[in-house]
Order: C-alpha cells, then sequence, then structure tokens
C-alpha cells in the first residue's frame, strides 16, 4: 500500500472545496486504500488556521481519525534545523516546512503538497500534487 506525508495545504484545499482531487486522496485514507501519515507540524497548523471554523475544526476532527500522526523527535528536529541553516537565505526555508520535509525524509515517504515551491529545492525530497494528473 502506498504511504504518503500529508501537507497542510491538501486539508486547506479540501476544506475550501478548491479541487476535488483532494478530497479524493483524504477519502482514500478513509477507506483504507492509501496509508495516510501527517506530523504533529500539520497538525497544530491547522488547528492554527485564522479562517478555520468551528464546523471546520469538527470536520478536521474526523478527517485526522485515519491518519497516523507522526511526532517531532530529536532525529526530525535536527534534520530540521540543519535544512533552515541550509535554505533559509536562498529560498526562505521556515521551520514548519522544514519539520514537515525532515518528517518525509526521516519516514522515507513521499509528502502530497500544494506548495512545491515550499519543498522542491531539498534534495532527495519526494512530492506529489494532489491537483496536477498522474
Amino acid at each position: 500500500m502506498t504511504t504518503l506525508l500529508f501537507d497542510t495545504s491538501v486539508f486547506i484545499c479540501h476544506l475550501r472545496g478548491e479541487d476535488n482531487r483532494c478530497t479524493d486522496y483524504l477519502q482514500q485514507v478513509a477507506s483504507g486504500t492509501l496509508d495516510g501519515m501527517i506530523s504533529i507540524v500539520t497538525v497544530a497548523e491547522l488547528y492554527a488556521g485564522e479562517k478555520i471554523t468551528e464546523n471546520d475544526e469538527a470536520i478536521l476532527d474526523s478527517l485526522m481519525i485515519p491518519f497516523q500522526v507522526i511526532d517531532v523527535d530529536t532525529e526530525i528536529s535536527m534534520h530540521a534545523g540543519r535544512l533552515v541553516r541550509q535554505w533559509r537565505r536562498s529560498h526562505g526555508m521556515g521551520l514548519i516546512d522544514a519539520l514537515i520535509a525532515a518528517t518525509a525524509l526521516t519516514e522515507e515517504i513521499p509528502v502530497l503538497t500544494l506548495n512545491a515551491k515550499h519543498f522542491s529545492f531539498i534534495p532527495g525530497l519526494v512530492m506529489i500534487n494532489p491537483v496536477v494528473p498522474d
């Protein structure tokens, strides 16, 4: 079974109804045909969103159920710190994106994201854009 690390952007795309393909990926996780992982950082980022309503929060609660949540450990933290140090000046790498990228790299799984510009420069990171046909 394919395993993907879901970035915040996929959930936001679904909540906003921007593209059915984001919803399709979430439904595949819910049905068990796709193994979905999410960083604990993404969980925090989603619930911190300025435009998240109480209704959205209830939807997020249910969307999270089938996902394996990956905690940030020492290895992921050190890897993320190195990514920020390496890419902050040239690409504006921030800590949250670095933690998500480091999680994908440490777990050796692709990241499903609509924000390729946040990750495309990181060597070895495999990205899948859910709204671009295969």
